[in-house]
């Protein structure tokens, strides 16, 4: 106990207090009745968020706001990797990764779209980090290969070499970058998972639980797009989905993917270990893709309760740190989705739908 002690206290206390500081769901809601973006904008200016409505103000640009609220997540990345147990250093990294594949994912649809699809240039080069997250990777370059021999060539040393290698004769002769996505996506979990085995015991413990919550969220979503989009067999599905989910293994994943009724699936597992949620399976579902969809929203209260009970639990172990990239992370992913709804005037309900 000493040691957890020793280990979590400071960082506990900072980190309580910063997650005092977050948008409360009140707030939020009072953003969807707001009339307008600028309005918005204007009511972030006594928080954390200022900058926001400064630099909409000065240039009119949302994107390079939402560019500088990236920015501003990577930051806490690194910010807390000041004040952590050196064993926790390791883990903070792995979860930068997730920053530096999506940072690469966006370079590369851009080359793509300019060299394989023949498109014109894409605005959103402007929107993308050119600065070092982990590796030092030259992104510059990579917005403006020629091929993807260029692309692997400046990834040298880095993870991601082989996976582009690996892929890009698919991409080419599929006209799609979606397996090559997978396979980054898989190297992050997986990354992630090897790092959290190598964490103590009960911190171990945790980040496996938080972590396949995560991968049940990043199946679904791929069984969304897969199903009702790619209108992929079940069986190469299967091949994709990511281990170390929590709840959702490959059997059950089978059975969401071919049912009608997918409440009565999943009905044993919540009302085991999320007898709170019982009241979401009662909701009436008509297509696939809503039935699917129900399943998300129910991972999502997943994820928040886990959050809960680390909050209310022992709080001197790597829960806390985990609590806090969730909490923020969620509260920016509201920040954009409120302001990019209102910038599209999208109505009071739609908006309270994405919250």
């Amino acid at each position: 106990m000493a040691g957890a002690l020793s280990k979590y206290a400071f960082i506990n206390a900072k980190l309580r207090g910063r997650i005092s500081k977050i948008l409360a769901d009140e707030t939020f809601e009072k953003f969807a009745k707001a009339p307008s973006l600028d309005s918005v904008l204007d009511s972030l200016r006594d928080t954390d968020f200022v900058e926001l409505q400064e630099i909409y103000s000065a240039t009119g640009d949302l994107k390079k706001g939402e560019l500088e609220l990236l920015k501003k997540e990577i930051a806490l990345y690194i910010d807390i990797k000041r004040y952590v147990h050196k064993d926790s250093i390791e883990f903070i990294n792995a979860l930068l990764y997730q920053f530096e594949i999506e940072n690469l994912k966006n370079a590369i649809r851009i080359f793509f779209d300019r060299k394989i699809r023949n498109h014109p240039a894409d605005p959103n080069i402007h929107y993308i980090l050119y600065e070092p997250i982990i590796h030092n990777i030259p992104i510059d370059i990579i917005v403006n290969a020629n091929n993807f021999d260029e692309i692997s060539g400046v990834c040298i040393g880095t993870p991601y070499e082989t996976i582009i290698k690996k892929y890009s004769e698919t991409v080419i002769s599929q006209g799609t970058l979606f397996r090559m996505e997978v396979a980054f996506d898989h190297f992050y979990y997986g990354n992630l998972i090897e790092a959290a085995k190598k964490l103590k015991h009960k911190d171990a413990e945790i980040v496996l639980r938080i972590s396949g919550v995560e991968i049940d969220l990043q199946n679904i979503d791929w069984l969304i797009r897969l199903k009702n989009f790619y209108k992929m067999p079940l069986e190469a599905v299967l091949t994709m989905l990511i281990p170390g989910g929590f709840n959702l293994n490959k059997a059950l994943v089978s059975e969401l993917y071919k049912a009608q009724n997918v409440s009565g699936i999943i009905q044993n597992f919540v009302q085991g270990k999320y007898p709170g949620l019982t009241a979401l399976l009662t909701s009436q579902t008509g297509d696939s893709q809503s039935r699917l969809l129900l399943i998300h929203r129910i991972l999502e209260e997943i994820m928040k309760q886990e959050v809960k009970r680390i909050l209310a639990g022992d709080p001197f172990n790597i829960g806390i740190i985990l609590a806090y990239f969730i909490l923020k992370r969620n509260e920016l992913k509201k920040i954009r989705a409120i302001l990019n709804a209102k910038q599209y005037n999208l109505s009071q309900q739609r908006i309270e739908s994405m919250l």
